[in-house]
């Protein structure tokens, strides 16, 4: 997010306030599909939240959607539609007129204030993931205030921060329990996502949280080959238990992506880093395709991998966006699929846990690279 604002609106990395092109008609027709899937499957008058294992109760009762999620996920699936609403601009604001969901992104964020607890932690603990849905929660209320600058979301936003810099493990990073003495790529680099656009937004951040990722990162990235481990150095990326057969570990560099946006965002410059070069070119070795027998599909992958190659730039970013683009709109649910209309299924590793609500919201923030966030440095040149 680099010295702009945190989720796209001033200055390098930060939101933008305004499109920029990119995608092309196709891929912003796939947003605005995507988004309408996700407003119609959303208990907008009731609590604010996506039900990740319910949210076909809003489909008609003779066409059902299939694909929930975990009954434990509903505030992190929460947390990832709000950032696909906040990503293409829309907050909780302005009319019917000029902004079609302002009521949805206004009752998610009230479902998020309703289950922060007082140590500012959104949701449960009861699931040992925990630590994701609250690291994506907090990103969403510290993008939403940012947009916003209403002060109903500060505190919420703040609060969420601070807990994640109770959790970090002493000049190390994040896993599944608060200072629990173990640390992963994938929860860190949600926090560090939070953490930017907190800071950028102006609330108090912790700079050694920083430097604490950056470590964990360094250690984890083979400095000969760029791979970077879930929890070993150059090891391959993680799946469920029972999972890696279906969907290989080699067929994925989930966590080097994740390393590699990490890098940049920590203020590496991709046309001088190595270990940012050889990330992104393991990267270009696995391209997005859909294809639902190969195990091949992992939205995980394809949404850092977008953001990572984005902010690289260059040909690299080219031929990803190529195969990025043709991979999620020629899959996304058309005009004829009934209830499952803009919607993505979620085949892929984490699919079960997530569900479409998660599938969908991931593969619209993709669609929404070209305008989520600026570029931190220039990028490299194509050629």
């Amino acid at each position: 997010l680099g010295n702009g604002a945190g989720g796209g609106r001033g200055g390098p990395g930060g939101p933008r306030t305004t499109k920029v092109k990119g995608g092309g008609p196709r891929a912003e027709s796939a947003v605005d599909l995507g988004l309408k899937w996700l407003a119609d499957h959303q208990d907008v008058d009731a609590d604010g939240r996506w039900d990740s294992d319910e949210y076909m109760k809003h489909d008609p009762a003779d066409d059902r959607c299939t694909g929930p999620g975990g009954a434990l996920h509903d505030v992190g699936v929460t947390g990832l539609a709000l950032l696909a609403f906040l990503g293409a601009g829309y907050t909780d604001r302005g009319s019917p007129e000029e902004n079609p969901f302002a009521k949805n992104v206004r009752a998610g964020l009230r479902y998020l204030r309703s289950v922060q607890d007082e140590q500012g932690v959104f949701g449960t603990r009861a699931s040992h993931s925990f630590m994701y849905s609250h690291a994506i929660a907090t990103l969403a209320m510290c993008e939403a205030y940012w947009m916003t600058r209403n002060p109903a979301y500060k505190k919420p936003a703040q609060d969420g921060v601070n807990f994640l810099a109770m959790a970090r493990n002493p000049y190390m990073a994040w896993r599944y329990e608060p200072r629990g003495g173990d640390n992963d790529t994938s929860i860190t680099g949600w926090c560090v996502m939070a953490l930017k656009s907190a800071k950028y937004a102006g609330l108090e951040v912790d700079p050694s949280a920083f430097e604490g990722a950056r470590l964990w990162i360094d250690k984890m990235t083979d400095p000969n080959f760029g791979q970077v481990g879930y929890n070993t150095t150059g090891g391959s990326s993680a799946r469920p238990e029972g999972k890696q057969d279906r969907f290989p570990p080699e067929k994925t560099h989930s966590m080097t992506a994740v390393g590699v946006m990490t890098r940049i965002f920590l203020g590496e410059d991709p046309r001088t880093s190595p270990m940012v070069r050889k990330g992104a070119d393991l990267c270009l070795e696995i391209l997005p395709t859909w294809n639902p027998d190969d195990g091949s599909i992992d939205m995980y992958y394809w949404y850092y991998a977008t953001l990572a190659m984005f902010q690289v730039g260059g040909a690299h970013w080219k031929k990803w966006d190529k195969a990025m683009v043709e991979a999620i709109v020629s899959s996304q649910h058309g005009k004829n699929a009934g209830a499952r209309k803009g919607s993505w299924d979620p085949i892929g590793a984490w699919g079960d846990d997530g569900g479409r609500v998660y599938s969908t919201a991931l593969m619209v923030m993709c669609l929404e690279v070209y305008y989520r966030y600026d570029r931190v440095f220039g990028g490299l040149r194509s050629g």
